[in-house]
């Protein structure tokens, strides 16, 4: 939060990852981008429409990406194909991150 006052309204992007958003200050991060920036909030289930977080057909800026955060995170890290890029990383990444890695290289295999 130090650097939220400074950072957030100049931002294009904003990614929440496993939160119900319930607990302020945290969930007052949703309201410090621009309305033009996205907010990508990844979940096990949708949260923040009290926030004014929508997902609905017509949703312009926020988008929810449901599942586990590390396999969104790992997802996304393909989509962007960064995915070589933690090969690098891997003996710095706790065991069950390295495991989850190993297990999408060999699923492309």
């Amino acid at each position: 939060f130090v650097r939220a006052e400074e950072d957030l309204p100049s931002a294009d992007l904003l990614i929440v990852a496993g939160t119900s958003l319930v607990v302020s200050p945290a969930n007052s991060l949703v309201y410090m981008v621009p309305r033009n920036a996205y907010r990508v909030i990844m979940n096990n289930e949708p949260v923040g429409k009290e926030l004014g977080i929508d997902y609905g057909p017509d949703a312009e800026r926020d988008v929810f990406v449901r599942g586990n955060c590390d396999d969104s995170f790992l997802d996304l890290i393909c989509e962007l194909g960064w995915f070589q890029d933690l090969e690098g990383v891997m003996d710095n990444l706790p065991e069950a991150s390295a495991k989850l890695i190993e297990a999408k290289k060999e699923r492309w295999n």
